[in-house]
């Protein structure tokens, strides 16, 4: 059976090129049963604090411990299967995960109809709110967070200390890359189309917890994307395959951490709101 579908995908994507072929070739990944976690840490998470600009530190404990791993809920971008319509909704997926662990969802994948629907409604958001449902950059990204969501968000610089206080303090981030500057070689045309275009693109993966080594990611780009580890020096790689090749879609080496945030303290002086005025 899998090997059929393999000659299928690959005659689809020789006779109809571009984004069909793409399609196919995700189409064999989700022959495959992704498989929980282990080695999940329970953290208490606490609200952004948006107060403070990319370098922004975070009071954590010292030592950071040097392996956290949270458990966020997992979904692909096309989580009914649907990849010829779901080509360029990574973004909606990482939002989907993202919400999914702020909602306290213990789920180890998301109800793929329930994921689906959510990347519906976020696209058609898009849509009527911005007029398009264009790749988006990392702020763009946190915008739509803050709108459709009502979270808080911030640039994070692509720094190891950075990146283990953010998930210390229970934010999982999200990362702008190029897919096969990641090393995951579960990507199809890994090993002999590493750079070419329509192989490796643009993409959105959340960082969901860190080791000495590296980081785990749940990547909505391939079913086989749920908790695999990279090295910080890959996350720095395919962060800057992204900038090299599609600058448009790069802010640099940062990263995204968007969630419920911090209430902003009322002014002295200021009327509460729903206050009579005196």
């Amino acid at each position: 059976m899998r090997w059929r579908a393999l000659a299928l995908a690959l005659v689809a994507g020789l006779a109809l090129g571009g984004g069909a072929g793409v399609a196919g070739r995700h189409y064999l990944n989700q022959l495959d049963v992704v498989a929980p976690l282990p080695g999940a840490t329970v953290v208490n998470a606490v609200p952004i604090s948006t107060v403070s600009s990319v370098d922004q530190t975070l009071p954590s404990p010292v030592p950071l411990p040097e392996h956290l791993l949270l458990q966020v809920p997992y979904t692909t971008q096309a989580p009914e299967g649907n990849w010829a319509q779901r080509q360029h909704t990574c973004e909606e997926a990482n939002l989907t995960m993202l919400s999914a662990y702020w909602q306290h969802d213990p789920s180890v994948v998301i109800d793929p109809h329930n994921a689906d629907a959510t990347i519906s409604a976020l696209l058609s958001w898009q849509v009527q709110q911005w007029g398009s449902k264009d790749d988006l950059t990392p702020t763009r990204l946190g915008e739509l967070a803050k709108q459709y969501y009502g979270y808080g968000y911030m640039l994070v610089p692509d720094d190891p200390q950075a990146i283990r206080e953010q998930i210390a303090a229970g934010h999982p981030l999200i990362a702008g890359v190029r897919t096969h500057g990641l090393g995951n070689p579960n990507y199809p045309g890994f090993s002999n189309h590493f750079e070419e275009q329509g192989w490796s693109v643009s993409h959105y993966v959340l960082v969901i917890g860190y080791d000495t080594d590296g980081v785990w990611l749940n990547d909505p780009g391939i079913t086989k994307g749920r908790g695999y580890h990279i090295t910080w020096a890959q996350l720095a790689h395919a962060i800057d395959d992204l900038t090299q090749h599609q600058p448009a879609l790069s802010e640099g080496q940062v990263l995204l951490v968007a969630g419920p945030e911090v209430p902003t303290p009322a002014k002295p002086g200021a009327k509460s709101q729903g206050a009579r005025p005196s």
